[in-house]
């Protein structure tokens, strides 16, 4: 065998080497896709059932929230309408309270002067509407 016999020969070993390195990687590559493959169908099965349970989480969470919203909104005006109320209640007794305590003072004097009463206290200071 001549040296070019040599080299063709082990060209040709490297080359079935190379080639049946080449057909293993290439098989597990493939047995690895199939199983990634596998892997993500398994996935998708469990993930869209879950999904699907979310999606319906979120809205019925979205209307809980909607509806918490309109309570808050109701209870503000609820709370504007209580306050109108009450200034209007204070508005509308303060005045004639305070003149029936006037009144009632300005009577009590009266009634103490037609019966020979001093309507001032001994010690000077006077009470009423500080005139």
């Amino acid at each position: 065998m001549s040296v070019v016999d040599l080299v063709a020969l082990t060209c040709a070993v490297l080359a079935l080497a190379a080639s049946a390195a080449l057909a293993l990687a290439t098989q597990r590559t493939l047995a690895a896709a199939r199983e990634l493959e596998r892997t993500r169908e398994e996935f998708v099965a469990r993930a869209e059932p879950a999904l699907e349970e979310l999606r319906s989480v979120v809205l019925r969470a979205g209307a809980q929230v909607d509806r918490v919203d309109d309570l808050v909104e109701v209870a503000a005006s609820i709370g504007d309408r209580v306050d109108a109320a009450t200034e209007v209640t204070y508005r509308a007794l303060t005045s004639p309270v305070i003149k029936t305590v006037a009144l009632a003072s300005g009577t009590r004097r009266v009634a103490r002067r037609l019966r020979g009463v001093d309507p001032l206290p001994e010690s000077g200071a006077r009470t009423g509407t500080g005139r």
